[in-house]
């Protein structure tokens, strides 16, 4: 009886190995994993058929060990280049996030800044220096309400009836709205780049017979993945705030 236990015990590994093969191949076949995956699924079914004949004493030591020295290195090999073709996109979007963030960051930065240029000019700005120029020495007006407004009333209220003036006073763009330390040119090269600016161009679209302002800031991925092999990525996509052909200041990921 112990025979029978040892005997059964001896092909419990390679039935194991044999079911564990056919999984990973029909997982793979059926769920549309890459090809690592079903030459992996295939070299531990065939390890696990070679140790059934092992068992069986069908193979004599020379081929087990030419067999070994095959197929065990290369089930390894597959083993590792599967578990790296599903790392490797998780450890993609890691970076991805974190690049994006600081893209996106400066796109919300310079679209702050070309609104306060609109609100002044009416318009934006068609390039980076003129942008910055505006930041650097222009001003804007800011109505600011001069007496208390009391509970009870609204602020217009307020006014109409003469408890609150209000006044119109011309502050700094640098020094009031964008307070920021270092040399403001820095915004204009997309993070992660090798000094590539940001594309940028604005003009006047005319929506329903009324002429509207519009302008557009876009950073390519080429731009924003330099270095990275671009497997998991579009290079000519990227991340872009405002539309030369909507009246809009959205980022493309808001």
């Amino acid at each position: 009886m112990s025979n029978i236990g040892k005997n059964i015990g001896d092909f419990i590994f390679p039935a194991l190995l044999i079911i564990g093969g056919l999984l990973i191949v029909i997982s793979a076949t059926v769920g549309g994993q890459n090809g690592y995956w079903l030459l992996g699924g295939s070299l531990i079914l065939i390890v696990g058929l070679f140790s059934v004949l092992m068992k069986l004493g069908m193979l004599n030591n020379m081929v087990q060990k030419a067999l070994f020295v095959v197929f065990i290195p290369a089930a390894l090999v597959t083993a590792y280049f599967a578990y790296r073709s599903i790392q490797a996109p998780i450890e993609f979007n890691k970076l991805k996030e974190k690049r994006y963030s600081k893209v996106e960051n400066r796109l919300k930065l310079i679209r702050d800044w070309q609104l306060a240029h609109k609100s002044v000019y009416r318009g934006y700005a068609p390039t980076f220096d003129s942008l910055f120029a505006f930041i650097n020495t222009d001003s804007f007006p800011v109505v600011k309400a001069l007496g208390t407004v009391p509970d009870t009333l609204t602020e217009q209220q307020a006014v109409d009836m003469g408890l609150v003036t209000r006044d119109t006073l011309l502050v700094s763009v640098r020094d009031s709205l964008f307070k920021m330390e270092g040399d403001i040119n820095e915004v204009r090269i997309i993070p992660f780049s090798q000094n590539q600016e940001f594309a940028m161009e604005s003009g006047v679209i005319e929506k329903g017979q009324v002429k509207v302002p519009v302008f557009e800031v876009f950073a390519q991925n080429s731009y924003i993945f330099d270095g990275i092999v671009p497997e998991y990525y579009d290079p000519s996509e990227g991340l872009k705030v405002g539309s030369m052909t909507d009246p809009s200041t959205s980022g493309n990921w808001e």
